[in-house]
């Protein structure tokens, strides 16, 4: 047992050792591990810290060779500073050596020419010897010479200098031009010149090689992981590539050298590429564009070659084209120099003026800006820098290609080939046009036929495998296109210019609709049709006169070549040749041509001195411009609106008849004279007067008979030349001496004469002296055209001897006076005039010049009168920059290159200055040209180009036809120039001295330059027009668009040079955004709208313009105005217009909130969030345009007022105190402002403090205190879901927030609802307030009865019209419901459903009150008979007058037929007393209260503006002044009235003292929308529109014609109806329009006069100044409701302009047209008393406001 344990024991003992060892050697092996681990991580830190060492190594030697480099550059830089220098003064030493050769030269011509003298005297003595001996020749070296006089040493040191040249990237570069572009080091130059290198050793030099050839530019495609490469041409082909990224990439191939094969590995040019197929041809356009990048664009201006930044700053490229293709040179070598050829680096580019500094910062900068090339792999756009880096290397060429993954690949290619040709085959179309017409064809025949291009066709597989379409849109894109082509192949034809649609013709009945079935159906084709007479006739016309045939020779002749040969007078021939021009075309009867004018010119067809002539006529085929509307009219038009003189234009229309048709020159093609007629190209009047064949239209003379005939009878004439078929005008032998004319005396026997003819010379020069005829017409003292005249007019017996004597010595007294006068001269900025220029261009007058020719005045006195120095000199451009800080004078371009003024401003300022005369230097004070400013450094070379096209505006510019010198406006007509650009710089020339004359170098008077051609009447308009004028120019500080003008008001002058400065602080971004322009800080310290703290720390940097901004947000913007409603019911947002629109909120409601909008700042839209103008708004649909004359006049509380005496600027208030907006009107908006921020200030266009508004005079203490009392006159605005009056603010109020924009919305509740469940509803209150004018104090209706002031009736009468509506539902036991009107004040009740059933009303009422378009009270009264109760009551003086109310939709249900008034008739005269029978003018009338003050004003206004203040007892007319001195008017009416007399005499422009008619003043803001409207309805219904410079009236479509009015201001005339109805009738005390007042007048029998009806017993009647049209109160009344706002009284009133009710009254009952006659009948025994008190009469509407009169005018409201 022991043994056994043992045993067991060493067992367990071995076990034990063998796991220790096992344990053991596992830990030793772990140990290892570890130890071998530690090992490696620290090889691996080792690894890391060697690596970071080296990074550390890397860096250090990256910055110092960057500091090497900055070293090296600076000395490169001085060292060419020290090359430039030591160049110009080698230039300098040049210019001497060349000097000096110049006079050496000379010496030499001089002895050359010495030596050839002695040899000529040698030879002529030599001839005088008979026997000739042998001469000795003498041979004379020619000195060999070059234009500037160097020798040939230099030319041959110069050409040793040129064959050091590189191959650069199309031409040769020379070694001198790369050591001055800082590409070639001095060093290396020298090596060259030695010869210790070549050129070829240099070329191969990396810094040259980038810049001479570049590097690769992204060449081809390199697919994954297949590694094919692929041309991007290639790639695009094959779908893989997207068009537009091909082309975008194949463009910067271009633009960076060429374009690249990557699988032959060539560069090739464009054209070389095409014709390689390494691109395609439908690329060539916009590859051989890019290429201008290398090779350079053209110059429109000059000519010249410029770089591609060059071109893009002339608009020849848009700015985001020009940057990537600017930023592909770039990134392969450096921006390239189209005119030497090769690359610059980008600092050397900005110094040479390729690029600007601006352009420098951009290119490398990372912004959406430059990443213009999208990657296919990641779908991003990059700019061409990073695009590159993502490119691969091609090991075999070196070139940079871009790896395009399968993933990208597969993105465009939702389908295989094979699958999209598949499906192609199977899908099928039914073509419903076409060959393929009623055929089913599969998409992919239809695709490969004749209706796709290649382009398409691709475009369409590419689409379809990407995903992007579907079959179904495929197959009607295809039916679209087939259908497009069709149209396009087979139904265009050609006209006169342009293609003419089948459409068209069968529009104008030249073909029927079975023609034009069977060209819509391919029966025919427009080649067929086009040749049919009946069609051909109107698309090409019949031939006109084409030339002359000379029968002696058998010849053909053009009109001109016959003219020039004197077989035709210049008067016939010029006549036949407008009738070409004006019938088509120019016809070379010789050639067999027609050409147009241009080409006729260019071909020398005709003349260039017809060319301005021929060109108005051809304005009869190609269309004249309508200068008001700008659209394209015709011929007729032409003459109708005065653009085309009625004699030549009948001529041209009598032409165009013979030839074919009068010609549309809109649509190319003449028409059938009754098309012409509905067209309005044509009339019955002159088609009389072509057909009468009078001596009218008789235009065209005959040359052998000397008959005028008409254009056709000439024709007839004509022979017809067998081999063209053309007319020509046969000349016969015994005729043609007659063209020439027949001479009655010699050229010997008038020789004789003239010698034999003595002239005693008058006083002057020749005074006293005898000379000959003869001896006179060959002198000096007269022209050669004057010489050939009265020799042509004696020889053919026109003047005698005698006569011809005459002639001459008046000739000669003529010419002395010219000398004298031409000896007086004057220096001009550029050359020379004379005195009688000035005469002639109105700058002296005839006194003046009489004193400068008698020497009681010098030329130094005249030059230093300020009216003439400004024209011959100028007054002066802007010079340059006055900087506050150091108190520095800057030019210009130091101050552009200082980073201080933007390019594109100062640009502008320097054309100015250069159009202007001269460039200006404030430092040195100098005046320079353009050449001179840019060699003294003025300006850089990079603007000299620019500036040159700008001093053409001074020099001229050569007319491309006729060589001669034309105006810079002439320019622009013959489409040389912009018209933007041209409109700029004559503001310049006009604001310092006038328009430039550059033949003789002085400023014209506006007036002088309009007559001579150097503007036309439209460029006149813009500028001298202060809104719509030029604004061109930017101020530096602000960038706020402006005129020259303000700019120049902006300006300092310096007190030394005189020079004009624009002053510029270190503030100048210190600029805020007012409501419609930039607000200086300045100007808000001055408003105290910021503190003075507040601007210092602004300057200091503490804090920033948009911190200060949004604590003044409610000064810049203002608050929110009411924006929008917000719908409670569907949580809807919805513009006002919209709500209106949908019958939400009535008209009369919207309007008022409307107009606070446009009042306030802009439009709003609240669904996009937009702040709009109100033409903005008009465009966009966000409000009607119905709205938009109205809505523009309110905006003038933002943007200004013009005051049409001053034309100065006024803000809404000072508008409302000039009488140029009504009162009532005008608290209103100026309540809107207020409860948005504050008063607005329209000269700086900002809201103001009250308190800084008083200052400003554009607010005061009484204005204040009607706008802080909540009373009635501010409540101007309506609450659509109570029915209140509200003040802005108050309405404001009850809006809600939108959470999401912030805008102000008014809630909109619905109404409908809340009547049916609701117990009471819709109280509306009515009471009458009685004003005593004398004090003003309002009373209740009770008071004024115990003071006395009505009598009982009256007031008993006035009670009944108080009333508190109300409507209260009841519901009875057995569940009926009614609905119970009830008057709480009364107790009168009555039931809906009761008055229904009874007919006192019907549905269609019951449905107008629901909905809210009638109110409570109108209803009430309708259900109280109150409505038809005005039937029966009458008031008469022996006449009835009838009232009747008529139910009415809101649609007119009855229209009444208006025809334009024909006549000339008289406005209402006067007043009849129809108590006294006694006639008044309105004055007395108004004096003795028959009539009320603003009735009585603007009967006279009416008066003025058409004519004169009628005396009724004369029936004489008087101006205003002289109306006074006669007692017609009252002194303190004369300012009102005024106005109105403007408007027949015409309104002064205060600048160009041209007169304007009422509508055109109206048109340019001269004359406040309402007065304006007043005006032109009173003209309109006396019988015409009236201009002043034209006689008699001018009917409506006389003034659509010529543009004085639009088509919606005449239909708001024409419609009589809703005239406004200003007028209180003096008989009803009714609100009546001018129209009714005169409908209601009586005729005076012998007289003629008007006379209005009043009675001077009914003292008791009611003054309603308020009616349901919404007129406006007079100015100055406090009571009553504003202008548009509503009607109704001040307190309790309602939106009636929804109703469907309206007030007619019939006019009065007179049937006899004799007055004496309406008397006896009226009157019986003389006199009738008033039967029926008007006082016993009822408010004819009880919500009308009304006025009550007694004894004394009492005003009576309705509350």
């Amino acid at each position: 047992m022991e043994a056994g344990q043992k045993k067991e024991i060493a067992e367990t003992t071995q076990i034990l050792q063998q796991t220790f060892i096992s344990e053991k050697e596992l830990l030793l092996k772990k140990e290892k591990m570890v130890e071998e681990e530690k090992e490696r991580l620290e090889r691996l830190y080792e690894d890391e810290l060697k690596k970071s060492q080296s990074l550390k190594d890397e860096q250090s030697d990256q910055m110092k060779k960057l500091e090497d480099e900055k070293h090296r550059l600076q000395a490169s830089m001085e060292e060419a500073l020290r090359k430039q220098k030591e160049a110009e003064d080698l230039v300098h030493d040049k210019q001497k050596e060349l000097q000096e050769m110049e006079e050496k030269r000379q010496q030499k011509e001089k002895q050359l020419a010495e030596e050839n003298r002695i040899l000529r005297e040698q030879l002529e003595a030599q001839k005088k010897i008979k026997e000739m001996a042998p001469i000795q020749q003498v041979t004379v070296t020619p000195v060999k010479a070059i234009s500037n006089g160097r020798d040939m040493v230099d030319s041959a040191a110069e050409s040793e200098d040129t064959k050091l040249t590189f191959s650069g990237l199309r031409q040769p570069v020379t070694a001198g031009r790369l050591q001055q572009a800082g590409i070639l080091s001095r060093k290396q130059l020298d090596k060259l010149k030695k010869g210790s290198v070549t050129v070829q050793e240099l070329s191969q030099k990396e810094n040259l090689k980038t810049y001479l050839q570049g590097k690769s530019c992204i060449a081809g495609l390199i697919l994954e992981p297949r590694n094919e490469k692929l041309s991007i041409y290639q790639a695009m082909k094959q779908g893989i590539l997207k068009p537009t990224t091909a082309t975008s990439l194949l463009e910067a191939q271009a633009a960076s050298g060429f374009i690249i094969d990557p699988i032959k590995n060539k560069k090739l040019p464009v054209n070389e590429a095409i014709k390689e197929a390494v691109v395609g041809p439908e690329l060539q356009e916009k590859l051989l564009s890019a290429e201008r990048a290398v090779t350079g664009y053209r110059d429109p201006y000059t000519g010249n070659t410029i770089s591609l930044f060059e071109a893009m700053k002339k608009d020849l490229i848009s700015p985001n084209h020009a940057i990537r293709l600017l930023q592909a040179q770039m990134a392969t070598g450096g921006i390239i120099d189209p005119l030497n050829s090769h690359r610059l680096p980008l600092e050397q580019g900005y110094k040479q003026g390729i690029i600007d500094e601006k352009m420098s910062k951009t290119l490398p900068s990372d912004t959406d800006e430059t990443k213009g090339y999208f990657d296919p792999n990641t779908q991003e756009y990059l700019t061409y820098f990073q695009l590159m880096d993502r490119c691969q290397v091609d090991p075999e060429t070196g070139l940079c290609l871009l790896p395009l993954t399968d993933e990208a690949v597969t993105h465009m290619e939702g389908y295989t080939t094979e699958q999209t040709r598949d499906i192609f085959s199977t899908a099928t179309v039914s073509v419903p046009s076409g060959k393929y017409s009623g055929k089913t064809v599969t998409i992919w025949e239809l695709i490969h036929s004749g209706y796709f291009t290649e382009e398409q066709r691709r475009d369409l597989i590419r689409q379809y495998r990407s995903g992007k379409v579907t079959i179904e849109s495929i197959i009607k894109y295809i039916i679209t296109i087939i259908g497009e082509s069709e149209a396009k192949k087979q139904l265009l034809f050609d006209g006169l210019r342009d293609k003419v649609p089948a459409s068209e013709l069968l529009e104008s009945k030249i073909i029927d609709k079975k023609t034009f079935d069977g060209l819509q159906k391919g029966k025919a084709i427009p080649e067929d049709v086009g040749k049919l007479d009946s069609v051909k006739r109107y698309l090409q016309g019949s031939d006109s006169i084409a030339g002359v045939f000379i029968e002696p020779t058998k010849t053909k002749m053009s009109f001109y070549e016959a003219m020039k040969k004197n077989m035709l007078s210049p008067s016939t021939a010029e006549a036949l040749l407008e009738a070409q021009a004006g019938s088509g075309f120019i016809v070379d009867p010789v050639k067999n041509r027609t050409l147009t004018v241009d080409e006729a010119v260019k071909e020398g067809l005709v003349g260039p001195e017809l060319h301005e002539k021929l060109l108005s006529a051809e304005k009869a085929v190609t269309g004249y411009t309508d200068p008001y509307t700008g659209r394209k009219i015709s011929l007729f038009e032409a003459i109708t609106k005065d653009l085309v003189s009625k004699g030549n234009g009948i001529r041209l229309l009598e032409a165009q008849i013979a030839t074919g048709g009068i010609i549309d020159p809109v649509h190319s093609h003449r028409l059938p004279v009754d098309v012409a007629y509905q067209r309005g190209m044509f009339d019955q009047e002159m088609n009389k007067i072509l057909s009468a064949a009078a001596d009218d239209t008789k235009g065209f003379l005959d040359p052998n008979t000397d008959e005028d005939l008409t254009y056709q009878q000439l024709k007839e004439r004509c022979v017809t030349d067998p081999e063209t078929g053309l007319y020509l005008i046969p000349i016969k032998d015994s005729q043609i001496p007659q063209v020439v004319e027949s001479m009655v005396h010699s050229e010997v026997e008038t020789r004789e004469v003239f010698e034999n003819t003595t002239v005693e010379l008058p006083e002057g020069t020749l005074g006293g002296k005898s000379m000959s005829v003869w001896e006179i017409l060959n002198s000096e003292l007269l022209t050669e055209k004057e010489r050939l005249r009265l020799t042509r007019d004696y020889r053919s017996g026109k003047i005698t001897r005698e006569r011809l004597v005459v002639v001459i010595i008046e000739i000669i007294q003529q010419v002395e006076i010219r000398r004298g006068y031409e000896m007086i001269t004057f220096n001009t900025f550029r050359g020379k005039i004379t005195a009688d220029q000035l005469y002639s261009s109105k700058i002296i007058d005839m006194e003046t010049l009489n004193m400068l020719k008698d020497k009681r005045l010098t030329v130094q006195q005249v030059c230093e009168m300020e009216s003439v120095r400004k024209y011959l000199f100028g007054t002066g451009a802007i010079s340059g920059i006055y900087k506050c800080a150091g108190k520095e004078v800057l030019t210009l371009y130091h101050a552009m290159k200082k980073g201080l003024v933007k390019p594109e401003i100062t640009d502008a300022l320097l054309e100015a200055q250069a159009a202007t005369g001269f460039m200006l230097d404030p430092v040195k004070n100098k005046r320079l040209s353009v050449d001179e400013a840019v060699r003294e450094g003025l300006v850089g070379p990079e603007l000299h180009d620019r500036l040159l096209s700008a001093e053409r505006a001074v020099t001229g510019y050569r007319d491309p036809y006729t060589g001669k010198t034309i105006s810079l406006f002439q320019a622009m007509k013959k489409g040389l120039i912009a018209k933007e650009y041209v409109l700029r710089l004559l503001d310049a020339q006009l604001v310092t001295g006038g328009i430039i004359d550059p033949e003789y170098s002085y400023h014209l008077p506006l007036e002088t330059a309009y007559q001579r051609g150097y503007l036309d009447r439209e460029t006149y308009s813009l500028l001298t027009d202060p809104t719509e004028g030029p604004q061109g120019f930017h101020d530096p500080s602000t960038e706020e668009p402006m005129s020259y003008t303000q700019l120049l008001k902006r300006c300092r002058v310096d007190e030394n040079s005189g020079q004009r400065l624009l002053t510029l602080t270190d503030r100048k971004r210190l600029v805020f955004k007012g409501l419609r322009k930039q607000i200086t800080m300045e100007q808000l310290v001055a408003s105290d709208i910021i503190t003075s703290s507040d601007a210092a720390q602004l300057l200091e940097g503490e804090i920033t313009v948009e911190q200060v901004s949004d604590s003044i947000k409610k000064y810049l913007e203002g608050t929110s105005c009411i924006s929008g409603v917000f719908v409670e019911a569907t949580k809807e947002r919805l513009t006002i217009y919209q709500a209106m629109k949908k019958g939400m909120i009535r008209p009369g409601t919207a309007f008022e909130l409307l107009e606070a909008q446009a009042a306030t700042g802009y439009m709003i839209d609240p669904i996009k969030n937009l702040k709009l103008t109100v033409s903005d708004a008009v465009k966009m649909g966000v409000v009607g345009p119905e709205f938009k004359d109205k809505l523009l006049s309110a905006e003038r509380a933002v943007t200004g007022y013009r005051d049409p005496y001053s034309g100065e600027l006024l803000s809404l208030f000072q508008a409302m105190q000039k009488s140029l907006i009504l009162k009532d009107h005008g608290i209103r908006l100026l309540e809107s402002q207020i409860a948005t921020g504050g008063i607005i200030d329209p000269e700086y266009s900002h809201r103001l403090p009250v308190e800084v508004a008083y200052k400003r005079g554009l607010f005061d203490e009484e204005m204040n205190k009607i706008l802080s009392d909540p009373g009635d006159d501010t409540k101007g605005f309506f609450d659509p879901n109570t029915e209140e009056n509200l003040t802005y603010l108050q309405l404001k109020e009850r809006c809600v927030v939108d959470s999401d924009t912030g805008l102000c919305l008014l809630i909109l509740k619905d109404k409908k609802r809340e009547r049916k469940t609701s117990s009471k509803s819709s109280v509306r209150k009515r009471r009458v307030v009685i004003v005593d004018p004398e004090t003003g104090k309002e009373m209740s209706v009770y008071e004024a009865y115990r003071k006395g002031l009505i009598d009982h009736q009256t007031y008993t009468e006035l009670s009944e019209q108080e009333c508190e509506w109300e409507e209260v539902t009841i519901s009875s036991s057995d569940g009926v419901v009614k609905s119970v009107i009830t008057d709480k004040r009364s107790g009168r009740q009555y039931d809906i459903d009761d008055a229904l059933s009874k007919g006192l009303i019907d549905q269609g009422s019951l449905d107008l009150y629901r909905s809210g378009a009638l109110s409570i009270t109108e209803f009430a009264d309708m259900l109280s008979g109150n409505m038809s109760g005005f039937r029966s009551r009458t008031s008469s003086v022996g006449s009835s007058s009838s009232y009747t109310s008529q139910q009415a939709s809101p649609m007119r249900s009855h229209m009444v037929t208006w025809n334009d008034p024909v006549e000339e008739t008289c406005p209402v005269a006067g007043i009849l007393d129809t108590d006294t029978l006694e006639k008044v003018s309105i004055t007395e009338a108004m004096h003795r209260n028959l009539v009320d003050n603003i009735s009585g004003q603007r009967l006279l206004e009416a008066q003025a503006c058409t004519g004169g203040i009628i005396d009724p007892t004369t029936g004489e007319k008087y101006s205003v002044t002289d109306a006074v001195a006669h007692s017609l008017v009252d002194k303190i009416m004369v300012d009102r009235i005024n106005l109105a007399q403007k408007a027949f005499n015409g309104f002064e422009d205060p600048r160009t003292k041209t007169k304007m008619s009422a509508a055109q003043a109206l048109k340019k803001g001269w004359l406040y929308y309402e007065a304006g409207q007043r005006f032109l309805e009173v003209q309109y219904l006396t019988g015409g529109l009236i201009e002043p410079d034209v006689t008699g009236r001018v009917s409506l479509d006389e003034a659509l014609q010529k543009g004085t009015i639009d088509a919606r201001t005449a239909q708001k005339l024409r419609d009589v109806g809703a005239h406004t109805k200003y007028i209180t009738c003096p008989k009803t005390k009714l609100k009546i329009s001018y129209k009714d007042a005169m409908d209601r007048s009586m005729i005076e029998e012998g007289t003629g006069l008007r006379l209005l009806e009043a009675s001077s017993q009914s003292t008791k009647g009611f003054y309603s100044p308020y009616n349901v049209s919404g007129a406006g109160s007079s100015a100055g009344s406090r009571s009553g409701s504003r202008t548009g706002s509503r009607t109704g009284s001040r307190r309790g009133s309602f939106d009636a302009s929804g109703s469907g009710y309206s007030m007619s009254f019939s006019s009065s009952s007179y049937t006899s047209s004799s007055y004496g006659r309406r008397l006896a009948s009226t009157v019986p025994g003389g006199r009738e008393m008033v039967t029926m008190s008007m006082s016993s009469r009822p408010l004819p509407n009880p919500d009308e406001s009304s006025v009550f009169t007694q004894m004394q005018l009492l005003q009576v409201s309705m509350m």
